[in-house]
């Protein structure tokens, strides 16, 4: 990461902003997560400060572009889990209540 590094996001959760660092990274743009949680002792921070998703300054309009099309997106389907008959959010891919795996 050069020094001229820019925040394109905030996430108030590490999952969150790690998947957007993921999938930066798979279309070649080097990403980093930087957290302000003053080394795990005051992990609230995370919700008042949140999560920053930084990028090379050159590839900002790129990622942020990338980003934006990623949340555009239309939520999976929810579906039934074949064992329960849960309803699940269709982004899970195993059931919340029983942890069977989706078909």
């Amino acid at each position: 990461m050069s020094a001229e590094a820019v925040v394109i996001a905030t996430f108030t959760n590490l999952p969150e902003a790690e998947a957007a660092r993921s999938h930066l990274d798979s279309l070649g743009i080097s990403a980093e997560v930087k957290r302000d949680d003053v080394g795990g002792m005051h992990p609230h921070f995370d919700l008042s400060r949140g999560i920053k998703l930084l990028v090379n300054a050159e590839d900002e309009a790129t990622a942020r572009e990338t980003l934006a099309v990623r949340d555009d997106s239309p939520p999976a389907p929810a579906w039934a889990c074949p064992a329960c008959g849960e309803q699940v959010e269709g982004n899970f891919n195993a059931c919340w209540k029983c942890g069977r795996e989706r078909i």
